[in-house]
C-alpha cells in the first residue's frame, strides 16, 4: 500500500512540475510568472526561461499576457555607475542554448492592468517571434513575499 501511495504522490509531482512547462517546434516555455501589481503601482515584472533546442536562432519580438495590455521586454545593465533598465526590441535566442529572464537581469516589464490580479491565479501567455511563430503557455501570480523569499531581497523597484 504504501509503494502505491509512493508511486502515486511521484506521478503527481511530476505533473505539477511540468504543468507550466510548455514545448513547440525545439522551443520550451517553463518557470513563467509575473508579480501581482502592488497596490497604486503602474508596473510590475514577469520572468521565464525559454529553451531552444533547435538547430537555428530565434528571435522573440513581443510577448503577450492576458488582462495586461502592454508587455515588454527588459534588461539592466550599468551605464556611468549606476544600473538602468533598457528596453529592447527583440531578444535572440541561439541554437541550441536558453535564456532565463529573472531578477536583476532580462526580465519582462508589465503595464496596464486590466482587472486586479490575484495570487496563483494563471494567465495566458504568448510569446511572438520575428518569423510569425507563436508559442503559447501560461504565467503563474506570484506576491512581492514570494518574491522576496525566493531571492532574499527585492531586485526590482516600481
Amino acid at each position: 500500500m504504501l509503494r502505491i501511495f509512493n508511486r502515486a504522490l511521484l506521478t503527481a509531482t511530476a505533473l505539477c512540475a511540468c504543468a507550466f512547462s510548455y514545448a513547440q517546434d525545439g522551443l520550451t516555455l517553463s518557470d513563467a510568472k509575473v508579480r501581482q501589481f502592488l497596490p497604486a503601482a503602474s508596473s510590475s515584472v514577469g520572468y521565464f526561461t525559454l529553451k531552444n533546442d533547435s538547430q537555428r536562432e530565434r528571435t522573440l519580438k513581443a510577448v503577450e499576457l492576458e488582462s495586461l495590455g502592454r508587455v515588454e521586454i527588459h534588461t539592466h545593465e550599468h551605464s556611468d555607475g549606476m544600473m538602468k533598465m533598457r528596453q529592447l526590441d527583440s531578444l535572440t535566442i541561439g541554437a541550441n542554448s536558453r535564456v532565463v529572464l529573472q531578477p536583476g537581469g532580462l526580465h519582462l516589464m508589465l503595464f496596464l492592468p486590466q482587472q486586479a490580479l490575484s495570487v496563483d491565479q494563471t494567465l495566458k501567455m504568448t510569446l511572438i517571434f520575428a518569423d510569425g511563430e507563436r508559442v503559447h503557455g501560461q504565467a503563474r501570480v506570484f506576491s512581492l513575499i514570494e518574491q522576496k523569499r525566493d531571492n532574499g531581497s527585492e531586485h526590482h523597484h516600481n
